[in-house]
């Protein structure tokens, strides 16, 4: 926490997705990924999901209009953390035509490392969902797998305020796979594509 600053943080408590139609965006979110609506905003045309202890509003634009180009919306991806065997969510999502667009792969996040893979709602918002556990085991060198349980040595963020960690270590960021590391991560059957 910055010196001074009055805000301590828990998490987030929802977000909003813009969505061009309230019927493929429900049957998606409900029905595909077995959210369930809590509360409907019929004014604002918002409807609220229940995610775990978060909340998904899904904001449906006024007929006629368009979300912007994925590169322009503002956001890369969301993350939704899950449970269950990924093999098996793999084939359910193929079976309900969910575009996978890449993993399943180990890769790091809030909780830690977890086998996450990147999938596609109908207006095109990518989404990460992501156990919070490795399906996989992962591929990794020595060297690389000390890095993972240290602290390496980092510059302070730009404004000048030095990040700080549990330990009181000032200026230390947990390791982070590159694309190198990826590769290295992936399933076994999916290692040699």
């Amino acid at each position: 926490m910055k010196p001074n600053c009055p805000m301590q943080f828990d998490g987030i408590d929802h977000v909003v997705l813009n969505v061009t139609d309230s019927e493929r965006a429900l049957q998606f979110y409900t029905q595909v990924l077995g959210l369930t609506v809590e509360r409907v905003i019929e004014d604002l045309h918002i409807y609220q999901l229940r995610c775990g202890r978060n909340i998904i509003d899904l904001r449906v634009l006024s007929q006629g209009k368009t979300l912007a180009q994925k590169e322009e919306r503002g956001i890369d991806h969301l993350c939704l953390m899950m449970h269950g065997d990924v093999d098996v969510i793999v084939n359910y999502l193929k079976e309900h035509d969910v575009p996978i667009v890449f993993g399943p792969v180990e890769l790091y996040g809030a909780t830690g490392f977890g086998t996450s893979m990147y999938v596609l709602d109908p207006d095109g918002h990518t989404l990460e969902l992501k156990a919070d556990y490795a399906q996989y085991p992962i591929r990794t060198t020595g060297k690389e797998a000390m890095a993972g349980l240290t602290r390496l040595r980092a510059e302070p963020y730009s404004d000048g305020c030095p990040t700080s960690s549990p330990s009181g270590a000032v200026g230390c960021r947990r390791f982070r796979p590159t694309l190198k590391h990826r590769a290295t991560l992936m399933p076994p059957a999916e290692a040699g594509s």
